[in-house]
């Protein structure tokens, strides 16, 4: 099985990589400036892209690792991933937050690991 890598806009590391069944991907908001709740959107937004164009989708997360700039922002966090991840508990993945030091002006990043569509 051949290694699949989606360049990032950063030199040294890919935005997706691939391999047989598992996709990896990291996503965070397109603007460092706007407000959390807008850098959630966003950061969701930028997820969905990177599944659906490793053929994956957001029913088949194994894993995510939520890294925020401030753990108070978890309540929030946690309102916004439940609309956004659905009510049907067979498509909820393995899924951690910490609180973790970001580039300027982001203030969450998400790390995901997700099974292909077959």
């Amino acid at each position: 099985m051949d290694i699949e890598r989606w360049p990032s806009s950063g030199k040294g590391r890919s935005r997706i990589v691939a391999h047989g069944d598992r996709v990896w991907t990291v996503a965070n908001a397109t603007d460092a400036t706007a407000p959390f709740d807008a850098q959630v959107t966003q950061s969701l937004q930028l997820l969905d892209a990177h599944l659906r164009e490793a053929g994956s989708a957001r029913t088949h997360l194994l894993s995510l690792q939520v890294l925020l700039a401030d753990i108070g922002q978890r309540d929030a966090f946690d309102r916004r991933w439940v609309e956004w991840i659905g009510p049907n508990p067979e498509h909820w993945p393995q899924r951690a937050c910490f609180q973790a030091g970001l580039a300027a002006g982001l203030q969450l990043e998400l790390v995901a690991v997700a099974a292909r569509v077959r």
